[in-house]
């Protein structure tokens, strides 16, 4: 199973998150609050062991602008949170990941030939970052036959619940850790060994 931490603000927070147990680290390179510059993500992601995966979120971005970030932070792997096509999402390989929201994406899966999807919660006119809880059990069968990452809304307090009704290969939170804006290290920590708890009580 993974836990990613999303949406890192400062190199301190790669290091936090890591140090806890996070198997993948995650900065956003799309319009948002929490967007940072190419400049920012190296700080970030430099401030992580190796091991630890570094993953780019992308919305509707233009494959050059994605293609400079892979190469400047080296990245791992590509989050697409927009409207890309399975073409689009193909062309960056075995590194691409997918983001998708139940119910209205229950078909989209099979157009798409990725090893790792993203779940998030369906907030219209909104990518990602919202914080908003969903039916996690809607996940269920989507785990059952893909790789996918449970994330929209999850906390310390729910992260078990989730886990327990979707079965899903792994967890993503972002707002779920944070306090007054900022990642709060000792909730990252806390999150992850419940995330892991739960994980290991399937």
């Amino acid at each position: 199973m993974l836990v990613k931490i999303c949406g890192l603000l400062e190199p301190a927070d790669a290091a936090a998150a890591a140090a806890a147990g996070a198997d993948m680290l995650g900065v956003i390179f799309a319009p948002a609050r929490r967007r940072r510059t190419l400049a920012e993500a190296q700080a970030i992601f430099a401030a992580a062991p190796p091991h630890v995966e570094r993953v780019g979120v992308f919305v509707d971005a233009p494959p050059a602008e994605v293609r400079e970030a892979v190469d400047a932070c080296r990245l791992d792997r590509t989050q697409f949170s927009g409207g890309e096509s399975p073409a689009y999402c193909a062309a960056f390989g075995a590194c691409a990941v997918k983001t998708l929201r139940l119910p209205a994406d229950r078909a989209a899966f099979a157009a798409y030939t990725l090893d790792l999807f993203h779940l998030d919660a369906p907030v219209k006119g909104r990518a990602g970052g919202t914080g908003e809880c969903w039916d996690y059990a809607q996940a269920a069968e989507a785990a059952y036959t893909y790789r996918v990452l449970l994330g929209g809304g999850l906390t310390c307090g729910n992260v078990a619940g989730a886990i327990a009704a979707a079965r899903p290969f792994g967890v993503d939170v972002s707002s779920g850790v944070e306090t007054d804006g900022r990642k709060d290290h000792d909730t990252i920590e806390r999150f992850i060994r419940a995330a892991r708890q739960a994980f290991a009580a399937l």
